[in-house]
């Protein structure tokens, strides 16, 4: 189970990074599909499947989307995946709760090699969750989640969802909640 989990939070992360080709390809697309049919959720399948069979470059579509998302849609972002947006105020980035969170991964032997995000970006978070569960370090992985993660999830979800607009971002948001849900 723990591996399995593991590998669903190391996906759900790679979804709310910038898409690059080096990952973004139809494999990735196929396992999102083959994802969602598996806990049956075919509505959002066929919505993937209808989007991949309408967008000739689904990876130039998809950064486009992430760029109005979550980097510099106008007149302001519209979802910073940022924890500390939403933990400290919308002026704060890297505050007091991105210090905090980056100390939780190190008192686990991880660490930020890629400073380019700050730690409490939304995939960093997802893959260090998938990393503890790797590790089946499930009460901290647990720990994490409620502590740090769902916290902040929430509003963030609450504040994308309605400017929502791509299929693939309206898919990744119910598969991150359905699988951050604590009865899940």
């Amino acid at each position: 189970m723990s591996a399995t989990l593991a590998d669903i939070f190391s996906f759900l992360a790679l979804l709310m990074r910038y898409p690059e080709e080096s990952f973004f390809d139809d494999e990735f697309l196929d396992t999102l599909e083959d994802l969602l049919k598996s806990i049956d959720l075919q509505p959002y399948q066929q919505r993937i499947a209808y989007w991949r069979s309408k967008v000739a470059d689904q990876l130039l579509d998809a950064q486009v989307e992430y760029t109005r998302l979550f980097i510099n849609g106008a007149p302001h972002v519209i979802a910073p995946p940022y924890g500390s947006v939403y933990l400290e105020g919308e002026q704060s980035l890297q505050g007091k709760s991105t210090e905090t969170t980056r100390d939780f991964y190190r008192q686990y032997g991880f660490d930020i090699v890629n400073k380019a995000e700050p730690a409490d970006h939304i995939s960093l978070e997802l893959e260090f969750l998938s990393c503890l569960y790797r590790q089946e370090e499930i009460t901290a992985a647990e720990k994490f989640l409620h502590t740090f993660f769902l916290p902040w999830f929430e509003p963030f979800y609450q504040q994308l969802m309605p400017e929502l607009r791509h299929p693939l971002y309206e898919v990744s948001m119910q598969l991150i909640s359905f699988f951050v849900q604590e009865d899940q």
